[in-house]
C-alpha cells in the first residue's frame, strides 16, 4: 500500500514512465514512483492526464481524485477488478443479513458518538452537552432505530461551532467540512475496491443513486478528525479555502488514531475497519476494528 499523497496545484502533464508518476510543468519534471502514492488530488482543471498513466494508476490501486475550478472534489477513478477474491467479498456482502447489519450500524454509531464526546470534552466546556450525548451512547439500538446518531450530531455541532451553526449552509465551516469527509471517504473508496467490496452496497446507507454507500458508513466514526481540524483553524478557513487548508485537510488521513490499543494512521485504521467488516461477514462474529481518535 502507498502512503503519499500527491497534491497536484498547477501542472502541464501528468504522465507514466518506467513505474512512476511523472509530473511536468515549466520545462521540468519530477518522478514519484507509482508503488509509493495511495491517492493523486488533481486541482487543475487545463492539467493534460495520459491514458496510460490512467491505465498504471489503476493497475496500481492508486485513487485519482478530481476537483472542479473551486477546488471541491467532484469524481474520484478508483481500481476496477483489483482484487483476487473480488466475487467471493461480492457474495459475502449479498449474503450479510439485516440483523448483522443492524449490529454493526450500533457499532459504527457508538463510535461516532463517542468521538464526538471525546472532542467535546476536550474542546469545549459545554458540560450540558456531553451529559447528554455520553446518554446517548447507551441509548443506540440495533440500526440505530431511536436515530440517537442524529440527535446527537445536531447538538454536538452547535456546541462545537456555535448554536447559529447550521449543517450543509453555504460558508467557510460547511465547506471545509465538506473538504474533508471528501478526503476520508476517497481514501475509504480506495481501499474497499482494493479489497473486492462493492462500494455502494452499503450496511445502513442505502441511496440508489450513491456508488459509495458504504464508505459513507465506515467514514462516520473518522468524521470529529475533520471537525477538530476545522474548529482548531476557524479563524483561517475562508468561504474559498486556501491552499495551505486544503493541503492540511488532505494530510489529516496520516493523523494518529488508536484501534485495538494500537497507534495508527488514519488510512491504516480504515485499512483495520475494513479487514475487520470482512472477518464479521466471513465468521458472523459481531465486531469491528473501530478508531479513538487523538485530540490534540
Amino acid at each position: 500500500m502507498g502512503y503519499r499523497q500527491v497534491f497536484i496545484k498547477k501542472s502541464e502533464k501528468l504522465s507514466f514512465k518506467d513505474n512512476q508518476l511523472v509530473v511536468s510543468k515549466d520545462e521540468e519534471e519530477t518522478k514519484i514512483p507509482l508503488e509509493d502514492i495511495n491517492f493523486v488530488l488533481l486541482e487543475d482543471s487545463t492539467t493534460i492526464v495520459t491514458t496510460r498513466l490512467l491505465a498504471e494508476i489503476g493497475k496500481s490501486g492508486i485513487a485519482l481524485i478530481i476537483c472542479d475550478e473551486k477546488h471541491n472534489p467532484t469524481s474520484i477513478m478508483y481500481p476496477y477488478n483489483y482484487h483476487y477474491k473480488q466475487l467471493e467479498n461480492l457474495e459475502l456482502q449479498l449474503e450479510n443479513t439485516n440483523a448483522l447489519k443492524d449490529e454493526l450500524w450500533k457499532l459504527i454509531v457508538v463510535s461516532k458518538i463517542s468521538n464526538q464526546k471525546h472532542l467535546l470534552e476536550v474542546k469545549t466546556m459545554d458540560e450540558n452537552t456531553i451529559e447528554k450525548i455520553d446518554n446517548f451512547i447507551n441509548e443506540v439500538l440495533p440500526g440505530d432505530t431511536g436515530n440517537r446518531e442524529g440527535l446527537a450530531a445536531k447538538m454536538y455541532f452547535r456546541s462545537l461551532f456555535g448554536s447559529e451553526f447550521v449543517r450543509h449552509f453555504d460558508d467557510g465551516i460547511n465547506n471545509a467540512l465538506n473538504y474533508g469527509y471528501t478526503i476520508l471517504r476517497s481514501c475509504l473508496v480506495r481501499i474497499l475496491s482494493s479489497y473486492g467490496l462493492l462500494t455502494y452496497y452499503g450496511i445502513n446507507h442505502k441511496s440508489k443513486t450513491n456508488n459509495f454507500n458504504l464508505a459513507y458508513d465506515f467514514v462516520e466514526p473518522f468524521r470529529p478528525i475533520v471537525d477538530e481540524f476545522v474548529f482548531d483553524n476557524i479563524d483561517s478557513i475562508m468561504d474559498d479555502l486556501s491552499y495551505d487548508v486544503r493541503k492540511q485537510l488532505v494530510n489529516l488521513i496520516n493523523k494518529e488514531v488508536i484501534v485495538d490499543g494500537k497507534h495508527c494512521t488514519v488510512e491504516y485504521a480504515m485499512d483495520l475497519l475494513v479487514q475487520s467488516y470482512i472477518k464479521s461477514l466471513t465468521t458472523g462474529e459481531i465486531k469491528l476494528s473501530l478508531p479513538s481518535l487523538v485530540y490534540g
